[in-house]
């Protein structure tokens, strides 16, 4: 069953990272479907933290070869791109992020050799470093006309939701999940009998619903969502499936937004 759900998630995941954030490129490249992604290129002997509009993309990695991950979610005007980087064991790392424009399929750069650079940061020691960059044309995703709210009820709709999965209750879990709907419709139609079949196969395999344990919940987006997180940075909602050499886990509901049915999940 877990084979059979990667494929599956991983392409969940594309719709909501590259493709979600894929715009329509010029009529002179219309063989490149524009994405937006952050490279990036830390040190085995630090820790660092990759943010954008305050959603965590990267959290403490350590490792000096160069990777990239997509913007969970961007904004009309300016973004923020934001790397913190921490000392490992005594250690003097160095890191470098940009985030650029590329084509859909193509594998981006290390950090300094993308074209279409929209902002770069770098450290030499211990620290943080941002930069702003400005992106236009957005589809109408559903945070976008969302005002910023306290986050007075989240950790109980979290709960709430936790125990829906844990009931195997379908119907009511797609429920929380509106906004992904709306959203990745706009960039894939076939997105929602993605969202439900991935259901059934979560809901389908023999599979444990773990307590995530103490939350903390943070601002993103400029109040217009938030995200919530355990105490190792994983998001709440945690299925842990066994497989052959042990347990191996999906989390899921790590950005939530407050709508006028209440708190949905914005993204996993």
């Amino acid at each position: 069953m877990l084979k059979k759900l990667r494929p599956l998630y991983i392409a969940l995941s594309a719709i909501g990272t590259l493709g979600a954030l894929s715009m329509t490129a010029p009529a002179s490249a219309q063989s490149c479907k524009e994405i937006i992604a952050v490279a990036y290129r830390g040190s085995d002997q630090g820790k660092l933290t990759i943010r954008v509009n305050e959603v965590t993309l990267l959290r403490e990695n350590s490792s000096n070869m160069a990777n990239f991950v997509p913007p969970n979610l961007l904004l009309e005007g300016e973004n923020t791109l934001t790397i913190e980087l921490a000392a490992k064991d005594g250690g003097a790392p160095t890191a470098k992020a940009e985030v650029f424009k590329g084509c859909w399929g193509e594998m981006p750069k290390d950090p300094g050799e993308n074209d279409n650079v929209l902002g770069t940061v770098a450290l030499d020691a211990p620290g943080s470093d941002s930069t702003t960059f400005a992106m236009s044309g957005l589809p109408a995703y559903s945070y976008l006309a969302v005002e910023p709210s306290d986050d007075a009820g989240l950790l109980e709709a979290v709960a709430a939701l936790v125990a829906t999965a844990r009931n195997k209750d379908k119907e009511g879990y797609l429920a929380y999940l509106q906004p992904m709907f709306h959203d990745f419709t706009l960039d894939d139609p076939q997105a929602p009998e993605m969202l439900s079949q991935m259901t059934d196969y979560l809901f389908g395999a023999p599979s444990e619903i773990v307590d995530p344990g103490a939350l903390t919940v943070s601002p993103v987006l400029g109040g217009r969502a938030f995200q919530v997180q355990d105490a190792e940075g994983n998001a709440p909602l945690q299925f842990a499936m066994s497989v052959d050499n042990g347990t191996e886990t999906l989390w899921q509901a790590g950005i939530w937004v407050k709508t006028a049915e209440g708190w949905k999940v914005l993204r996993h």
